[in-house]
């Protein structure tokens, strides 16, 4: 474990810092959220369980628990916008001190695209800056496929 010290060292001198979203920058796990809105919160919740726990891999994990959820782009944003994520205590002021600072902020996530730039607005990071899967969505609204961003090929 890195000591507080050590990590303030660390941030000080850092030029770029890339910060894990679900659990990390924001208290919810994103994709659970998201199964709660589509009424199939319990199974994915156990899903991402396994998943955190290296039982299952990234990749089939998360095409797994979309194949539950299923969610339409109606969904995706009712969860955006009537249960948006919580930061965590104190981000907000980190993430400040180092803008402050001009060190660039990233946001690198295994969710959702369109949650993780909400969450980046929020604490004034660009989206050029947001590196998540994206989904992608028939006309009709309907789920179509994930696009997986380049860094989760594992």
């Amino acid at each position: 474990m890195v000591s507080h010290s050590e990590l303030r060292k660390v941030f000080c001198s850092a030029d770029a810092v890339c910060f894990d979203v679900d659990s990390t920058v924001i208290r919810e796990e994103g994709i659970d959220e998201l199964a709660k809105i589509c009424g199939v919160e319990d199974a994915v919740s156990e899903m991402t369980k396994r998943a955190m726990g290296g039982a299952v891999p990234f990749k089939a994990a998360l095409t797994e628990r979309l194949a539950l959820i299923q969610p339409s782009r109606e969904q995706v944003q009712r969860l955006i916008t009537e249960h948006p994520p919580h930061l965590t205590p104190g981000i907000r002021e980190l993430v400040s001190h180092l803008q402050e600072r001009n060190v660039q902020v990233f946001l690198i996530s295994g969710g959702f695209r369109s949650i993780v730039e909400h969450v980046a607005s929020k604490l004034n990071i660009p989206s050029t800056n947001v590196f998540a899967n994206r989904l992608k969505f028939y006309f009709n609204g309907k789920t179509l496929i994930v696009t997986f961003s380049l860094s989760y090929q594992f």
